[in-house]
């Protein structure tokens, strides 16, 4: 059998779309499984959280943000500016939760900091 060039690249298509539907089904399969750590199911975000706590009956999920809130400010991590500061750039911030060894939950509060340039003068990694 003889193939031609207009069958050639309509099967090399179908084979290249038919890659990237099985891409595209295996990262979503990911992002939305479950994840659990040291039996713990670890939530995706602060209202699937409180869903867990509701559906476990306890608090410890709705605790730690707050926990970790209350540290940054005893720590002074942020500096105030100001209302009338000359350049600043508002960012987003989320929490991402997890769970120690220990069985203690814990939360971090994570800036998406790629959405700034790095200060010359203040570099930490």
């Amino acid at each position: 059998m003889i193939l031609q060039v207009g069958h050639i690249k309509t099967i090399s298509k179908r084979e290249k779309n038919l890659f990237g539907a099985t891409n595209q089904a295996k990262i979503r399969l990911f992002t939305s499984a479950l994840k659990f750590k040291y039996g713990f199911e670890v939530p995706k975000g602060y209202a699937h959280g409180v869903g867990l706590d509701n559906k476990n009956k306890y608090s410890k999920r709705q605790d730690v943000p707050e926990l970790e809130i209350n540290q940054l400010d005893d720590y002074q991590t942020f500096n105030g500016l100001g209302l009338h500061a000359e350049v600043f750039k508002k960012i987003r911030v989320h929490l991402i939760f997890g769970v120690k060894h220990d069985g203690r939950h814990k939360a971090r509060l994570v800036a998406d900091g790629h959405l700034i340039e790095i200060p010359v003068d203040s570099v930490y990694s």
